[in-house]
């Protein structure tokens, strides 16, 4: 718990609160529209990019963090929080605006969307390391759980209709001037996250500390209820994170649907994280932190299982379908806030940064890995087109959902060691009540 926090007035927590929503307004359209919206994986495509790199694009976080989380700790331990997210906003800002004018690059429009997707993912794992310990200065704990579900639930109206605006403006086929208005767009409103993140209230005892990266890593690693909830997150990352996209590129890819029926269908998982963050504190109050994470795991099962059974060739597809989705992107809000607060009960007091970098660490291995073999799954046809099963056939793109429904009940053996199951504990550690 900071007592930074505690010292502060009512009136402060809440005017850090409000910039803290803004900040997440104003990023949040950069952020959906390359994590649950189709328009990245459009626009790519309208560059001459294939499925393949259409889903890689969606691993780049992933695979960027994976290697940059823990550096990116080290850096702020030096120069500090808030430098730290001057520089992640502005390379977010440059690498969405590079993306948006590629096609002024002509034969090289590709390659330069790329490199400025790959900047804007870049900078995601500096940005994501310095965000939870500048909110830990003035965030109680029994602030966190309305706290994240409000503002999560508010960002996504925000941009649930925007998208879905975005999606009845862009019709059939969405002119390219159009596509690239709305991703430089996104790129310019980051600066309006840099300058709210800049007005929270700042802890002068979380100064940057002259800590050795193997100091920080071991206090880490030897923190056993960071270690079993890092390595349950990484491997249900692997089970689900590629399902939302995937669901996206199998519409628009096996299914041939048009591209703005598939914008407008990508808004059915916003409205569901929508509902899933608003309603989440409320949930929390009821089944409490414990019976959370389990219900976001069977939900995980179900929806992919879901996604695999059903037949484009039935006249309920789209319904059964949209219901799997809505469901799937409702679990990952309430995984997502659960995954927020513990990292903030878990992280030891002055080892802040680091902590969050590696559990971050370990969701980016499980995101990135995920991604990148779907999208080498995909890109190599290593699948067969179609297999029969209960006399209906079945694509490649509903073999990947099978898989992901069976790892994650796979995944269930190791629900005993999440530290909100585990019934004691003899360390500081308290989840959310």
């Amino acid at each position: 718990m900071s007592i930074f926090a505690e010292s502060l007035s009512e009136r402060e927590r809440r005017r850090g609160r409000i910039h803290a929503y803004f900040a997440c307004y104003f990023g949040c359209i950069s952020e959906v529209m390359l994590d649950s919206s189709a328009i990245v994986i459009l626009y790519i495509g309208m560059l001459g990019g294939s499925s393949m790199l259409a889903m890689l694009s969606t691993s780049f976080t992933g695979l960027l963090s994976m290697f940059t989380m823990i550096p990116c700790a080290a850096l702020i331990n030096r120069i500090g929080m808030r430098r730290s997210t001057v520089i992640a906003c502005l390379t977010a800002c440059f690498g969405l605006v590079l993306m948006g004018i590629a096609p002024w690059f002509g034969v090289l429009r590709l390659p330069v969307a790329i490199i400025g997707c790959l900047a804007y993912c870049l900078q995601r794992a500096l940005y994501g390391v310095a965000w939870f310990p500048m909110l830990d200065a003035f965030l109680r704990p029994e602030d966190r759980g309305s706290f994240f579900g409000t503002m999560r639930y508010s960002y996504m109206i925000l941009s649930g209709v925007i998208f879905f605006a975005f999606g009845k403006m862009m019709g059939k086929e969405p002119p390219l001037w159009m596509m690239q208005l709305m991703v430089a767009g996104a790129g310019v409103l980051v600066l309006g996250r840099l300058y709210c993140m800049l007005q929270f209230p700042e802890d002068q005892g979380e100064r940057p500390v002259c800590r050795s990266v193997r100091d920080s890593l071991r206090i880490a690693i030897q923190n056993g209820p960071l270690i079993s909830y890092s390595v349950y997150s990484c491997l249900l990352m692997i089970a689900y994170s590629s399902v939302l996209p995937l669901t996206l590129i199998y519409l628009k890819q096996g299914v041939r649907l048009p591209s703005g029926t598939v914008q407008v269908f990508s808004t059915i998982g916003i409205v569901g994280g929508v509902i899933g963050y608003a309603v989440y504190a409320y949930m929390l109050k009821a089944l409490k932190i414990k019976r959370m994470e389990l219900m976001t795991h069977f939900l995980f099962i179900a929806c992919a299982l879901t996604l695999f059974k059903v037949s484009k060739s039935s006249g309920s597809f789209l319904w059964i379908a949209g219901t799997a989705y809505f469901l799937n992107a409702f679990a990952e809000a309430v995984f997502k806030c659960n995954n927020s607060a513990e990292i903030l009960a878990l992280a030891r007091p002055g080892n802040k940064p680091m902590a969050s970098a590696f559990v971050q660490t370990y969701q980016s291995v499980g995101t990135c890995f995920t991604r990148a073999s779907s999208a080498l799954v995909l890109g190599s046809g290593m699948l067969a087109p179609g297999w029969q099963f209960c006399g209906e056939n079945i694509t490649r793109y509903q073999t990947m959902f099978l898989v992901s429904g069976v790892f994650a009940v796979l995944m269930l053996l190791l629900i005993p060691t999440l530290p909100a199951v585990v019934p004691q504990h003899r360390d500081y550690y308290e989840p959310m009540r």
